[in-house]
């Protein structure tokens, strides 16, 4: 048995196990946005990042949620042609409708993330149009439903396989250089 510098023993291995778990994270999520940029490369207008929010909220990485929704805000912002603040908008609802909701149903519930994503779905396109029409950009006044379904489809198989792949992966490591008890 080693002592560190801390006087605990076991300390760095405890360390180096964090550090591993730490990269792993970091790796996932790097992944996670690089796909969805390419994904947003290849269909103009979808929001790949907001299950990747709402995974990582159901999870318990606050901190991790916050600073990785900001870095998705910003790259969202950057990326459309209307005013800034309608992703800090539309991520603010996301937001609230998960913790406003979330209090009263099971927040890994299939019924609910269908009906959370059919929301942010419907909330997206009302965001869209009136920041548009705000700013004189000529959308139609219509309320098209395919945009809003292929969203929410989107929405739902995105958090599907990033619920599974996250939880798999990252969330169940294996515990090693236990002994057994008896």
């Amino acid at each position: 048995m080693t002592l560190s510098n801390t006087g605990e023993p076991g300390f760095q291995q405890a360390f180096h196990k964090r550090e591993g778990v730490l990269f792993k994270h970091i790796a996932f999520w790097a992944a996670f946005t690089i796909l969805g940029i390419w994904g947003q490369y290849f269909m103009p207008g979808m929001d790949f990042f907001s299950p990747g929010l709402v995974v990582l909220v159901q999870s318990g990485y606050y901190s991790t949620a916050l600073w990785m929704g900001l870095l998705w805000m910003l790259l969202l912002e950057g990326s459309g042609n209307l005013a800034f603040g309608t992703v800090i908008l539309y991520y603010s609802g996301l937001l609230a409708a998960y913790f406003s909701a979330s209090a009263f149903f099971e927040a890994k519930n299939l019924l609910f993330m269908a009906i959370l994503y059919l929301f942010l779905s419907v909330l997206k396109k009302v965001l869209i149009q009136v920041m548009a029409g705000m700013q004189g950009l000529g959308q139609s006044v219509d309320f098209a439903l395919e945009p809003v379904l292929v969203q929410f489809v989107l929405y739902f198989l995105l958090w599907c396989i990033t619920f599974y792949v996250f939880h798999k992966c990252l969330m169940h490591e294996p515990v090693r250089g236990k002994k057994s008890a008896a």
